[in-house]
């Protein structure tokens, strides 16, 4: 009996032990998300209402958009369906800037280079946050639907080759209330994406 008691009590010291170290200090702050994003929109409606005056309030999501340049292609984006999911999936190449609202640039396309990746986001799992990208491109590539399925895209057809746009998006649609290299936490973002190609 000593020898299973002694294992026993063991595992359940190691359990406690785990759930009291998981658990915070009842001092540490509790990230509110709603707060947050409340702070991002008086932040992004004070950052257009100065600077991009004929942007577009987005509803559903908080992000102000410009069309820069409409785009001519007419590329039908498509969900596919996997043994893992619905993904909406595709390949753009790309020019991009993003920046600060205080206007540090925080990433960009290489001067005369093109970015050519996948962009894969599941459609019916955390969407859009189960993605390749963060959610604000994601919003700002999907179309309003496909089908039955609402995106909530911020157009009706999607971006198209050709197309540019300005997007500047709650932090929840970034990164979140964690710091990603030069980006700190809660981080609202502007970004102007120029497509130069979609497959």
């Amino acid at each position: 009996m000593k020898k299973l008691l002694s294992p026993l009590l063991m595992t359940i010291a190691l359990v406690s032990l785990f759930f009291a170290s998981c658990m915070k200090d009842d001092d540490s702050p509790v990230f509110d998300e709603y707060a947050q994003y409340k702070a991002d929109s008086i932040a992004l409606r004070g950052y257009v209402a100065k600077n991009f005056p004929e942007a577009v309030y987005h509803n559903e999501t908080g992000i102000w958009y410009e069309i820069l340049t409409e785009g001519q292609g007419d590329y039908e984006y498509k969900i596919v369906d996997t043994l893992n999911g619905k993904f909406l999936k595709f390949f753009p190449a790309v020019k991009y800037v993003g920046k600060l609202l205080n206007g540090t640039i925080f990433d960009q396309t290489d001067a005369g280079k093109i970015d050519t990746f996948e962009i894969r986001t599941n459609t019916a799992y955390q969407y859009p946050f189960a993605s390749s990208i963060i959610p604000a491109w994601t919003f700002a590539f999907a179309p309003e639907k496909i089908g039955e399925v609402k995106l909530g895209g911020l157009t009706e057809k999607g971006l198209q080759k050709g197309s540019k746009v300005h997007i500047m998006a709650p932090s929840r649609y970034g990164y979140g209330n964690r710091a990603v290299g030069p980006i700190p936490a809660n981080s609202p973002l502007d970004f102007v994406i120029e497509v130069v190609d979609i497959k």
